[in-house]
């Protein structure tokens, strides 16, 4: 099993990063139950919901009244403030959104896609977060599509903060990353402590899954636990 993950949020007690491909399609909650058993995570202690690349934010404060697995609840971010459980999301080009304080049991997960990105969701987590009394954040962003591979048409550009958009022999690209950190930086989190490895789920197709690339319904996993 290949997780991409951050040593920091290892460090701070926490379980959780991105599968590779290798692990097979996420699609199914019972090929991630599968997961969470290799790694010895209660799977009826993670979370999960329906992505409609919103701006939606659910929070769990105790781990005793998780969402209910039937019907899947609509959103797209985690909020999560209490030992016990976890969060889990889908991705397959979209970005996954780590956050977490480093002294305390708070934690955020996001299906960060372009639409929830352009609807702010990334500043909605980390204000979430941080109005949980959280002084010490990191975060991560995960494997995900990145500006070598993520060409888009003027009206979806048109979207962004200028400094998001290049332009390369004609044709026009997004970096995710920099959108993401102005709206950090702008919920008011110290971007310095936020990591952009560059794994481009879109150009290195030995190791992830792609919608851009495959246009094939098959999803990484990306999730977080706190025991």
């Amino acid at each position: 099993m290949k997780i991409y993950t951050d040593n920091r949020l290892l460090s701070a007690g926490f379980i959780g990063g991105t599968l590779s491909r290798h692990s097979g399609n996420m699609c199914d909650l019972s090929a991630q139950n599968t997961i969470y058993e290799q790694l010895e995570i209660p799977p009826q202690k993670m979370a999960h919901f329906h992505q409609t690349h919103s701006d939606r934010i659910i929070t769990i404060s105790d781990h005793k009244n998780l969402p209910p697995v039937t019907p899947l609840q609509d959103a797209d971010g985690w909020l999560v403030t209490t030992s016990g459980c976890g969060a889990a999301i889908l991705t397959a080009d979209c970005v996954p959104l780590f956050l977490w304080d480093t002294q305390s049991k708070a934690f955020a997960l996001s299906h960060c896609g372009w639409r929830g990105i352009v609807k702010k969701l990334p500043f909605l987590t980390a204000k979430a977060l941080l109005q949980t009394g959280a002084k010490h954040i990191q975060g991560w962003l995960g494997p995900h599509i990145q500006s070598c591979c993520f060409e888009v048409q003027q009206e979806v550009a048109d979207l962004f903060i200028p400094k998001s958009v290049l332009h390369k022999n004609g044709k026009i690209f997004i970096n995710l990353n920099t959108e993401i950190l102005q709206q950090l930086q702008e919920a008011g989190l110290d971007i310095s402590q936020i990591k952009t490895p560059y794994y481009c789920t879109c150009g290195d197709k030995e190791n992830f899954f792609s919608w851009r690339r495959d246009h094939i319904r098959q999803n990484l996993l990306s999730f977080i636990y706190r025991p």
